[in-house]
């Protein structure tokens, strides 16, 4: 009996040492009436924090039906080390993992549902010749998590965080500070994730939120 409530008690730390915290300070500039991020602080098991700071932020727009573009949400691009960063087209992407940790802040202009979001997440990895059938059960989990909340509402904040130690990439996904969902993988399902936005461009409003990030 003393033995499995020690058992039970080493589990139990274990887990918790695998928590992760994201400290966020907002400042009063606007930006499409959001509130821009100065920086974010990731807390997780390494006990190394992590400082993110503004780099560039954009407005992602999306036409519908082919007609007058709507917008759709601010994202905020924060980074650990910018200086590491490549601000090439072709460049931008491989560069990430020198720069991080790094994080997509998205604030949403339109109530749109989980799983419309992961419909546009595929069009950008469909853009970069990564088929469904060849997801990562990793790249799968993510695309789930975000699917599966039912709706993002006007004004929201929701975040992905990626960090990487050697080949092994952690992704952590918030919708609010206290809710944060951690998914740990190979190197290459944070590049997959990361190409939507940085790598071939699915539409040409997308391109044009990779030319503003990317500057």
């Amino acid at each position: 009996m003393k033995s499995t409530a020690l058992t039970f008690l080493i589990v139990f730390i274990a887990f918790a040492t695998k928590a992760a915290t994201l400290k966020t300070e907002i400042t009063t500039n606007l930006f499409e009436g959001v509130k821009l991020v100065k920086s974010v602080v990731l807390q997780n098991d390494t006990k190394n924090d992590s400082v993110m700071s503004i780099v560039t932020y954009g407005l992602r727009k999306k036409a519908v039906f082919g007609l007058v573009p709507v917008n759709v949400y601010v994202l905020q691009f924060l980074a650990a080390k910018p200086e590491k960063l490549v601000k090439t087209e072709d460049g931008f992407l491989a560069s990430l993992k020198e720069a991080g940790p790094i994080q997509l802040h998205l604030t949403f202009l339109r109530n749109l549902p989980g799983e419309k979001i992961t419909e546009s997440f595929k069009d950008g990895l469909g853009a970069n010749k990564i088929k469904t059938k060849d997801f990562s059960p990793e790249l799968t989990q993510v695309l789930s998590e975000i699917s599966s909340i039912s709706e993002f509402k006007e004004g929201e904040d929701f975040s992905i965080t990626f960090s990487w130690k050697s080949d092994q990439a952690v992704v952590y996904i918030a919708k609010t500070p206290s809710d944060i969902k951690t998914i740990t993988g190979q190197k290459d399902f944070a590049d997959q994730l990361l190409s939507i936005w940085f790598g071939k461009t699915s539409d040409s409003k997308l391109k044009e939120l990779k030319k503003t990030l990317i500057q």
